[in-house]
């Protein structure tokens, strides 16, 4: 099972997102604090993943025929992914852990822009499969699934 964060953990993951500007919207340290508190940010081996659980039903996106695309109360939602050392092996295993463990029987969604290929093939790889679209920060991004059965 993968490490929750700590708020000692906060300073270090906030840098560790700052590494990625260009793919992260900046984030406020008193964002990745608060994630912390609610138990919602994990922080092992210098991967970084934080996640909302649905405490109602959300839409997320829209589907390919424009229907929207709905959480359910309970889904999970991660809002972001960041190793320190991409390639190194460690964002697979603190993801599976994640996966199999934290949010285990739930339903786990994500969103990831389209033009980030790496970042599609990788959550692919996972287990993860496109469901629709969303706008986010006025690009469209990919609304992908974690189907355990791939």
């Amino acid at each position: 099972m993968p490490i929750q964060a700590t708020l000692d953990d906060a300073k270090a993951i906030h840098g560790l997102f700052r590494l990625y500007k260009d793919i992260f919207p900046p984030l406020r340290f008193d964002y990745v604090q608060r994630k912390i508190r609610k138990g919602n940010c994990i922080y092992d081996n210098d991967v970084v993943i934080t996640y909302t659980i649905y405490k109602r039903k959300n839409k997320i996106g829209t589907h390919s025929s424009n229907l929207p695309l709905t959480a359910e109360k309970g889904d999970v939602w991660i809002h972001q992914v960041a190793n320190r050392t991409p390639s190194n092996g460690m964002s697979n295993k603190v993801m599976m852990d994640f996966l199999n463990g934290t949010v285990k029987d739930r339903r786990v969604y994500l969103s990831v822009g389209k033009n980030n290929s790496r970042a599609i093939r990788f959550y692919e790889k996972i287990g993860f499969v496109i469901y629709g679209v969303k706008i986010v920060m006025g690009k469209e991004s990919w609304v992908m699934g974690y189907n355990k059965d791939v």
